[in-house]
């Protein structure tokens, strides 16, 4: 039976509603409210379609497996609850169009079947990020996350070149690129610093996307590599070099949270350590012909309660009150995954399925720290960070100067 739709067309929808979304912006909180129901209704059609859907792009098949189909839900739910929380808070008029464009190019990155291609494709959807960004203050930040990202992505697609020129043999070169990569895309190398610096420097809705959108578009391109390429799970030390990082990393975040100044850098350091908590679950993935459902529903679960922390320590920061301070409290829980939160299941899943020392220790580090640190910033919220005279960046400088 022929699908009722190509998936070319299906994974450019977003792009064409961010264009209409565009044009809105003279309406306040009505562009928000667009993406999120186009998000909403994307992600009933994509639900109803079944896993492969096939098409073609630049001569390279398109592929909508269930991995790819889960990255995508994820990546529109993130979207669309965004945006649902932005429309009653009011943030950048950009939000919504690059929201929604970057949900396409991240499906044509999970859903094309060549590495290199799939690598260069994030470059553009994160570099797409910086345009809602406010540089009114310190750009230091978000200038280190397009080095990173620049950089990460290269990498990546260079390893890819050069892994598949002898894919059944194992390369140095191939795997030191692949994991230097990867750790900087996720934010691991060096311990989450450029993740927590540009939270230090941007809105925090705006710099926990990163995280909640393409992070899992990186994890599910890293899961291919293995599968394709069994000596990259099975014959080095890359399974345990992922858990030292995210260990590492967790520590890290955390005591950046306890310790932090100002709210930015309490939800960033907070998402960041949160997010190295999935790392610790995905090395059973590489190399296995599925990915662990546990990840992608750890990846999923975690989109509530980071944009709930986000949202709530923004308007924190800006006025003081005791509902605030409740709700504050209630979305660090949130985030621990206490008993009747999204979280609790897959922690408690997490836990039970895979009993490592690793996991329980991440997540004493990772309560601890934002615990301390909630406590702290929600006591006393420090007062907004006043500009400090750092001209605004384009996009096109930024993209010169690097």
């Amino acid at each position: 039976m022929t699908p009722p739709i190509a998936l070319l067309p299906l994974l450019m929808v977003p792009a064409l509603v961010a264009g209409v979304v565009y044009f809105l912006r003279v309406w306040p909180r009505l562009p928000h409210l667009v993406a999120a129901l186009a998000a909403t209704i994307m992600t009933q059609v994509l639900r109803s379609t079944p896993p492969g859907l096939t098409d073609e792009l630049l001569g390279r098949p398109l592929l909508l497996d269930l991995p790819a189909k889960q990255v995508l839900l994820i990546a529109l739910a993130a979207v669309a609850l965004g945006n649902l929380l932005l429309a009653v808070r009011g943030s950048s008029d950009l939000f919504p169009s690059v929201s929604l464009a970057t949900v396409s190019l991240i499906g044509i990155s999970a859903t094309v079947d060549n590495y290199t291609l799939a690598a260069l494709v994030l470059l553009p959807a994160t570099v797409l990020v910086t345009l809602v960004w406010d540089a009114r203050g310190r750009a230091g930040g978000q200038l280190q996350y397009l080095v990173a990202v620049a950089l990460g992505t290269v990498l990546l697609a260079y390893s890819a070149a050069v892994i598949g020129l002898t894919p059944d043999v194992p390369s140095r070169m191939g795997l030191v690129t692949y994991a230097l990569g990867a750790g900087l895309l996720l934010g691991l190398v060096p311990l989450g610093l450029w993740r927590v610096n540009l939270g230090r420097d941007s809105e925090p809705v705006l710099s926990v996307l990163v995280g909640l959108v393409l992070s899992p578009a990186i994890l599910l391109l890293l899961w291919r590599f293995s599968t394709r390429h069994l000596w990259l799970g099975a014959g080095t030390l890359l399974p345990q070099g992922i858990k030292a990082a995210a260990l590492l990393t967790i520590g890290y975040c955390s005591l950046r949270a306890a310790v932090a100044s100002s709210m930015r850098v309490f939800v960033a350091a907070a998402a960041q350590a949160q997010f190295a908590l999935v790392m610790l679950v995905f090395p059973p993935s590489l190399g296995s012909t599925s990915l662990l459902p546990l990840t992608s529903e750890w990846l999923l679960a975690r989109v509530v309660p980071i944009l709930l922390l986000a949202v709530i320590a923004s308007m924190l920061s800006r006025r003081a009150g005791t509902a605030l301070r409740i709700a504050f409290a209630f979305a660090i829980v949130a985030l621990l995954g206490l008993p009747g939160t999204p979280l609790f299941a897959v922690y408690l899943s997490g836990l039970l399925a895979l009993p490592l020392a690793g996991l329980a220790t991440g997540l004493l580090m990772l309560s601890a720290g934002v615990t301390i640190g909630g406590l702290r910033v929600a006591s006393n919220p420090p007062a907004p960070e006043p500009a400090v005279g750092v001209p605004p960046w384009s996009p096109l400088q930024i993209a010169i100067c690097l």
